[in-house]
């Protein structure tokens, strides 16, 4: 192992998260941060405005899987 002259806190996070599972959970959820919330909103708005948009495309590609002869 190398060695590490100052305790890293994210490696003894990643340790105490590793045998987590033998006691259950000893950390909290992490919160997240102001960024990843207004992500994680703007996703979820993105979805719902586009739901709509999506079920119109199914319904206009579905008549147009229908071969057409050109008249030329």
């Amino acid at each position: 192992m190398a060695h590490r002259p100052r305790p890293n806190r994210e490696r003894a996070v990643r340790q105490v998260e590793r045998h987590a599972f033998e006691v259950g959970s000893t950390l909290p959820a992490p919160r997240p941060a102001p960024f990843e919330q207004r992500l994680l909103d703007g996703t979820a708005t993105v979805v719902t405005d586009v739901e709509p948009v999506a079920t119109t495309l199914h319904q206009v590609a579905a008549a147009a899987r229908e071969y057409r002869l050109s008249a030329r």
